[in-house]
């Protein structure tokens, strides 16, 4: 293949590449096992009880032992299916965007603070809040 043949494919690669976000990019991958007490595994993640709602929360560790999703893109696509209520509640009492992989921090600060819909809603927008404490580890 010539050189100027290329030219078109490598542009094209480039343009695919730059329109991911850096947010959909996990930083801190899963890279170990999570086991508290073993290791340089930080805080009491209880691993069981996220897999027991959906296999895809399964939780690993990134490499300095935070918890960490190991798919987040597929746990963030579990939470959106299954916590769907809570994460309403919470957009439509604090006035936000539709939950991102960008703006979830937003979700994260204010699942704890709802006061409005039934109680499975904000047992679910509680939930959220908890979940967005592990997700944003693979992230910050």
């Amino acid at each position: 293949m010539k050189l100027k043949n290329c030219i078109p494919i490598c542009v094209a690669a480039a343009i695919a590449l730059s329109a991911c976000s850096p947010e959909t990019v996990a930083r801190h991958p899963y890279t170990q096992e999570y086991i508290p007490g073993k290791g340089n595994i930080q805080g009491e993640v209880d691993v069981g009880y996220f897999e027991g709602i959906d296999s895809r929360f399964a939780i690993g560790a990134e490499g300095n032992g935070k918890a960490v999703f190991k798919q987040p893109e597929k746990a963030f696509e579990a939470l959106t299916e299954k916590y769907s209520a809570g994460i309403l509640l919470i957009q439509q009492e604090f006035d936000l965007s539709p939950i991102s992989q960008s703006n979830y921090g937003d979700y994260k600060a204010y699942g704890w603070q709802v006061t409005g819909g039934t109680r499975y809603e904000r047992n679910q927008a509680n939930f959220v809040s908890t979940f967005m404490d592990i997700y944003e580890n693979s992230f910050e």
